[in-house]
């Protein structure tokens, strides 16, 4: 497979006004072996599709493919990695539905194909008590050999990945912005930390993207498709948290929490309620309990 011609061809294509990875999606269906084609050919599907202008002049043609090929000679000289949901490497955890068309990453992409994966998350705003449940999570899944799947936002996301590192355990931080402007900034000491230490940052913006409101909650679809379960800390209803929670149950991903940050969370899980999202609420040893038992079982057994 001609990777490099289609990984140019689609985020050319991605370049385009109103073409985004859905739109994307539908016009590479329609096409067996898109490694072939060329993206004047690609544009073609796309315009019998009326997904794309058929009055469409070359120059919107000529700013795309030049910004394709600025995009992939800075990803070389940085180190960052290329890859479609066409690669033969592409991690089974990253199909579902609406799943990436295109991936940015840095670092050991193989943790996405480990067998144990665990999305910890919270509020970016969680006390202290939040916080130290999210570390200890954390370090604890790191000593069972689980990868620690986040967000790299402050807060609870932060301490989940600090926590696995302490381990010296392995996390995958999935980002709502390029690998080149990681987000929040006062992270980027962490990220460095992440790949220092055998970890994964991903994304699936290039780094000449913008950070809009959208992709955080873009974002949040990736850690919560690309788990096993997830352990949640603290969080309010009006928190981000909610929409990660919110893909876990389109995912059919279970949720567990403590007794400690139940209470503490209150109105969040409220919120869960009226959702009808399901989640589990256990006291710690409990889960810890269960946890080594999804290990070595691959499913859930209460105790």
């Amino acid at each position: 497979m001609n990777n490099i011609n289609l990984n140019r061809n689609l985020i050319a294509l991605l370049q385009l006004d109103g073409i985004g990875r859905k739109k994307a999606k539908t016009i590479l269906e329609q096409i067996q072996q898109p490694e072939n084609l060329t993206f004047g050919e690609m544009l073609e599907v796309g315009k019998e599709l009326n997904l794309i202008s058929t009055t469409m002049g070359t120059e919107p043609l000529k700013k795309a493919t030049a910004a394709a090929d600025t995009i992939i000679e800075i990803n070389d000289k940085n180190d960052i990695k290329m890859l479609s949901c066409f690669d033969e490497k592409y991690p089974d955890s990253l199909v579902f539905e609406d799943s990436p068309l295109m991936l940015y990453y840095q670092g050991n992409l193989k943790l996405l194909k480990s067998e144990n994966r665990v999305a910890v998350i919270g509020s970016r705003k969680a006390s202290l008590k939040g916080m130290k449940f999210a570390r200890n999570t954390g370090e604890f899944l790191a000593d069972q050999d689980f990868v620690v799947i986040s967000g790299l936002a402050v807060g609870c996301d932060s301490a989940g990945h600090l926590g696995c590192l302490k381990a010296g355990g392995k996390t995958v931080a999935f980002l709502p912005s390029g690998l080149l402007n990681v987000y929040p900034s006062e992270n980027a000491g962490l990220a460095k930390k992440i790949l220092d230490n055998d970890g994964c940052l991903l994304s699936e913006y290039s780094h000449q993207e913008t950070i809009v409101p959208y992709k955080f909650i873009e974002r949040d679809r990736l850690q919560a498709g690309s788990c096993n379960f997830l352990i949640v800390s603290e969080f309010s209803s009006k928190s981000g948290t909610i929409h990660t929670l919110n893909f876990a149950k389109k995912y059919h991903k279970k949720i567990f929490t403590t007794q400690m940050i139940y209470e503490q969370s209150i109105k969040g899980f409220q919120e869960l309620n009226n959702r009808k999202i399901s989640y589990e609420v256990l006291e710690e040893q409990t889960l810890r309990n269960l946890i080594k038992k999804y290990k070595n079982n691959k499913s859930f057994v209460f105790l």
